[in-house]
């Protein structure tokens, strides 16, 4: 019998079990690792008049400072500072809610902030890209336009 293959010359063939096997293994590997995730909106951000003197970064009211601290585990701990106010959230639909409760609602005395008063996100040094983009979703749900992002100080 191997007198013949041989005389017949070497045939070489591709085995095609494998093959599907690796590629199922990855298929199930990618799908039971992919994270869904809320998408980012795109929020309108308008820029200053061109020829305008006022400074772009003065700010006329103490702005609201969202201070968004290092991840452990599934916590990040979060915290909402401004004059007079000083509250702890523990997660990013709670930190919506909260601000939501602060902001002055139209025609009512209800709330301590207008809606355009300035929004400061500031993350740690520790803190994820993430968390800090779910702080101004938070804040861009609540209902706020006047939001911006600045570093820590240590």
């Amino acid at each position: 019998m191997n007198r013949r293959r041989a005389a017949e010359g070497f045939t070489m063939r591709l085995a095609m079990t494998p093959m599907i096997d690796v590629v199922f293994l990855l298929l199930v590997f990618f799908v039971c690792t992919v994270r869904f995730e809320r998408n980012e909106a795109v929020y309108r951000l308008d820029l200053p008049i061109r020829g305008s003197t006022a400074d772009p970064l003065a700010l006329q009211d103490a702005p609201l400072q969202v201070f968004v601290g290092e991840r452990v585990g599934d916590q990040c701990p979060i915290e909402i500072r401004a004059d007079g106010v000083r509250r702890e959230t523990k997660d990013f639909d709670a930190l919506a809610i909260t601000m939501t409760q602060l902001r002055r609602k139209a025609g009512t005395n209800e709330g301590l902030f207008e809606s355009s008063h300035p929004i400061l996100i500031v993350p740690s040094a520790g803190s994820q890209w993430q968390d800090a983009v779910e702080g101004f979703n938070a804040a861009v749900r609540a209902g706020y336009a006047n939001i911006g992002f600045t570093q820590s100080t240590p």
